[in-house]
């Protein structure tokens, strides 16, 4: 008996060090931590150029293995005795993340204080911290290891938060902590109740489904709930959304770029998972997402159109994307799926342009005030017309891939409720036009500031280096070039096979 134990241990343990070559990017994302603090304990001075090209070697790396396993994993594989899950899916989302990752640090260093982020590694290796637990979460198939990946992501976010002196920065960091640990709290209570009901922790094990065929409806619902409100909390949609605005108008703009985009889409994958395999005809999916969905988007958009400070309004602004995200999801078909993924991405392609060039303005102003932009227009004419065009990209208005995604994502609320005739699908479907028609509104009221208002005489503008202009131009171009060519990236996205993963 002692023998098989042996033998089992060590089928274990070889099986676990052959999967180890599957998270090479996130074994070099661990790499490039442990550098950035051995290079920051060893030298005292002069190391921005050092800590720069750790980060940025660090990511490039990644990203390269990132698209060797787009080819090496065309269907999905479970990993580490099925605690993980690596498929395209997941794959796909690492490499906006890091995307994502590499244009925040690009936004750090041409910041007017890059010295926050590069004087030491404290602020870097929190990044890091924050995409490598994004990544586990997107390949997360177990409930506990769910759990350990979105803590790492948040305890890296309030630190990322407050980690700068300044009293707004300490207030939305405390608030933040606080929602994050009663978010978390309730999440992991309703976690112990599936496994509870269940025995297992692990979504992908069939018996997990069998079991949860025989658990009466109020007790699966309650723990259903309990959970989807920690992945609420990280996705940033109503109801858990008051963290937002605060923390958005405190943190440094190259932080709030990653806040914007890589916990979010890694909360919609592990929401997008749960959904489908908790697929119990106890629950309406349909009708909770939808509604949620719809108050994300009116909430979200009608509260933007107050704002006076231009983070707080992409804030807002990123609360409505979450419901326009969710619509994906609600489709319940192979369309919408896609659709989903494709909004994703471009969504992270729009806002990381968005708070590149807001940092460009900020830096230049002192401030995000969009009072103090009025007038810019004709002082800084190219990257005002940049920021005309990735307003109207967040809007969904040609000609810009914004309009690509919503369309998309659209047709396929059309069809699914066309075949299911769901009234919530419908209401969703409305409520969202009216949404992109108010949204209208506040995105294009900062153009509107820029070359309609005259200019703020305090205002006091320096000269714009000429690698500003070439990095926005950069992010920008995107998005108009898949707005004609967007079957470039839906050949990609329509390669993920969103069935091989969800028990059926």
């Amino acid at each position: 008996m002692l023998q098989n134990q042996h033998t089992g241990l060590s089928e274990k343990l070889s099986s676990t060090s052959h999967d180890l070559w599957a998270l090479l990017p996130e074994l070099t994302i661990v790499g490039s931590i442990i550098l950035l603090i051995l290079f920051d304990l060893i030298f005292n001075k002069n190391k921005s150029i050092g800590l720069f090209s750790i980060s940025f070697a660090g990511i490039a790396y990644a990203f390269v293995l990132v698209v060797q396993q787009w080819y090496a994993f065309p269907d999905s594989k479970a990993l580490m005795g099925g605690l993980l899950d690596i498929n395209r899916l997941s794959i796909i989302l690492k490499g906006g993340f890091l995307m994502a990752m590499a244009i925040a640090l690009i936004t750090a260093v041409r910041s007017a204080k890059r010295g926050d982020f590069f004087d030491s590694s404290e602020m870097l290796v929190m990044l890091f911290g924050l995409l490598l637990g994004a990544s586990f979460m997107t390949m997360s198939s177990n409930l506990l290891i769910i759990y350990i990946a979105i803590e790492v992501v948040s305890i890296c976010s309030y630190i990322l938060t407050a980690i700068l002196k300044g009293k707004a920065k300490a207030e939305a960091g405390l608030k933040y902590l606080i929602y994050g640990a009663v978010a978390s709290a309730i999440m992991l209570y309703g976690m112990s109740w599936l496994y509870g009901f269940t025995g297992s922790l692990d979504l992908t094990d069939a018996g997990f489904s069998a079991a949860l065929s025989e658990i009466p409806k109020l007790p699966i619902f309650i723990s259903c709930i309990m959970i989807m409100s920690g992945f609420f909390f990280k996705l940033g949609a109503f109801p858990l959304h008051v963290w937002s605005p605060d923390v958005y108008q405190a943190a440094p703009t190259p932080v709030v770029t990653v806040f914007s985009v890589i916990p979010k889409l890694a909360a919609l994958s592990i929401i997008f998972k749960f959904i489908n395999i908790i697929d119990s005809p106890l629950i309406d999916w349909q009708l909770w997402v939808g509604v949620l969905a719809i108050a994300s988007m009116t909430i979200g958009n009608f509260s933007a159109l107050w704002q006076k400070d231009i983070k707080r309004m992409l804030a807002y602004s990123s609360i409505a994307h979450a419901g326009f995200l969710l619509v994906g999801i609600l489709a319940f078909t192979s369309g919408g799926n896609q659709a989903m993924i494709f909004y994703a991405i471009i969504y992270l392609l729009m806002n990381c342009a968005a708070f590149f060039l807001v940092q460009i303005f900020e830096k230049h102003t002192g401030t995000t005030d969009l009072a103090r932009y009025k007038g810019l227009g004709s002082k800084l004419p190219y990257l005002s017309a940049l920021v005309l065009v990735v307003m109207i990209a967040l809007t969904g208005l040609p000609p810009t891939a914004g309009f690509n995604a919503k369309l998309y994502i659209f047709s396929a609320l059309w069809d699914s409720y066309q075949t299911g005739e769901k009234d919530i699908l419908f209401w969703v479907f409305v409520f969202g036009l009216m949404n992109t028609i108010v949204s209208l509104f506040y995105y294009l009221r900062f153009p509107y500031f820029l070359f309609f208002k005259p200019f703020y005489g305090k205002s006091q503008i320096k000269d714009i280096q000429r690698i500003d202009y070439v990095l926005g131009t950069l992010f920008v171009v995107p998005l108009l070039l898949l707005f004609f060519r967007s079957d470039w990236f839906v050949g990609l996205v329509n390669s993920i096979n969103f069935e091989l993963w969800i028990p059926k």
